[in-house]
């Protein structure tokens, strides 16, 4: 696998999240059928709470994937600056951060 990629992302508190990634390799895309994915939200990096981004597999054998949050989610979630990062388990035991950053909630302005 690869080392991370730093990535920071923005959100709308109280609406819904989601961001399409492909995973690549020196020789093309990687294939992530046998791949499990966990990702997560916290204010901090010590921090005991955080949110689970739900993890799709779009279209595996090409490497995509989706990151997301559902509205509920993010509207439980105060405005600001998080980090997050997303580990990947590529089935044979090797896990490996993808990605990490900071995630920006925004306020919800009409929910």
């Amino acid at each position: 696998m690869s080392h991370s990629a730093n990535f920071n992302m923005n959100a709308n508190q109280g609406a819904d999240f989601n961001r399409k990634f492909k995973l690549k390799d020196g020789t093309g895309n990687t294939d992530i059928t046998n791949y499990t994915f966990t990702g997560k939200v916290k204010s901090h990096h010590t921090s005991s709470t955080s949110t689970a981004f739900t993890v799709t597999k779009t279209n595996a054998s090409h490497g995509e994937f989706t990151l997301s949050l559902t509205d509920s989610e993010t509207a439980a979630l105060s405005a600001g600056t998080y980090q997050y990062d997303l580990i990947a388990d590529d089935g044979s035991g090797e896990k490996d951060t993808l990605i990490r950053g900071y995630f920006e909630l925004e306020p919800g302005i009409s929910q």
